[in-house]
C-alpha cells in the first residue's frame, strides 16, 4: 500500500455514544422543570441531568481542539479563515432562522418575553442571564459559551505557535485548571447557594449563570 496516500480521518464512534448520553440527560433535566407537569420520578434526574451540558461542552472541544492541535502537529500553519468559515456555516445559518422564529412568530416562544435581539447576534446572552423575566430561547446560553471558545482557542494557538511558545504552555493548562476549580468554588457558595436559599423552583437561573459560570466552563475544557 502507498504510504504517500492520505489517510482517512479517524472516527471515535464511542463519542457518538456520549453524544447520545448527554442527549437523554439534557432531555431528562428540561422534563422535569415542570412546565406542563411531570411524573415524580423525573425528579431524580435534578441531581444530575445538567451533567449532559458540560458533557457537550467536553466533547466539543476535544473536537474543535483535535482538529487544530493536528494540523500543528504536522507543521501546518492555522487557517483562521478556513477554520471560521467552518464554523459559521455549520452552525450559525440554522441558529439565525431559529432566532428569526422566535422573534416574527410569538406563537413559538415558551414564554413571554425575549432577551434583545444584540444578545442573540453578539453571543453574550449568558452573561447576567435572567432566566425568570427573558426566559423565552434563554438555552441558547450554551451556544453561546460554545462560539467563545470557538474564537478564543484558534486565537490562543497561533499566538502561541507564532511566537514558538507552544512548548512552554503547559503552564497555561495549569493555571486555567486551578482557575477553573476555583471560578466554580466561589459561584457554588456565592451565587448558587444564596440564590437557592431565596428562591425556588427556576427562580435561580437568572442568579446563577453568570461571568464565572462562563468562565468555568471554558477553562474546563
Amino acid at each position: 500500500m502507498d504510504s504517500t496516500l492520505p489517510r482517512a480521518p479517524q472516527k471515535f464512534y464511542g463519542l457518538d455514544h456520549l453524544r447520545a448520553l448527554a442527549i437523554l440527560l439534557v432531555f431528562g433535566f428540561h422534563y422535569q422543570l415542570g412546565y406542563y407537569g411531570f411524573p415524580e420520578w423525573a425528579k431524580e434526574f435534578e441531581q444530575f441531568g445538567w451533567t449532559g451540558v458540560d458533557l457537550f461542552f467536553v466533547l466539543s472541544g476535544f473536537l474543535i481542539s483535535s482538529q487544530l492541535f493536528a494540523q500543528i502537529k504536522v507543521g501546518k500553519e492555522i487557517s483562521l479563515k478556513v477554520f471560521f468559515v467552518k464554523r459559521f456555516f455549520r452552525i450559525l445559518p440554522i441558529y439565525f432562522v431559529v432566532v428569526a422564529i422566535y422573534f416574527c412568530i410569538p406563537f413559538f416562544r415558551e414564554q413571554e418575553q425575549l432577551p434583545p435581539l444584540w444578545r442573540f447576534l453578539t453571543f453574550t446572552q449568558n452573561f447576567g442571564l435572567d432566566r425568570v423575566n427573558y426566559g423565552t430561547f434563554s438555552h441558547a446560553w450554551s451556544l453561546c459559551v460554545e462560539e467563545h471558545f470557538y474564537l478564543f482557542l484558534p486565537l490562543i494557538l497561533v499566538f502561541l505557535t507564532m511566537s514558538n511558545r507552544l512548548h512552554k504552555a503547559y503552564w497555561i493548562l495549569i493555571i486555567l485548571f486551578l482557575a477553573g476549580f476555583a471560578i466554580r468554588l466561589i459561584s457554588w457558595h456565592y451565587l448558587y447557594l444564596p440564590a437557592i436559599s431565596e428562591n425556588t423552583g427556576q427562580g435561580f437561573w437568572g442568579n446563577t449563570f453568570t461571568i464565572p459560570h462562563t468562565i468555568a466552563w471554558m477553562v474546563c475544557w
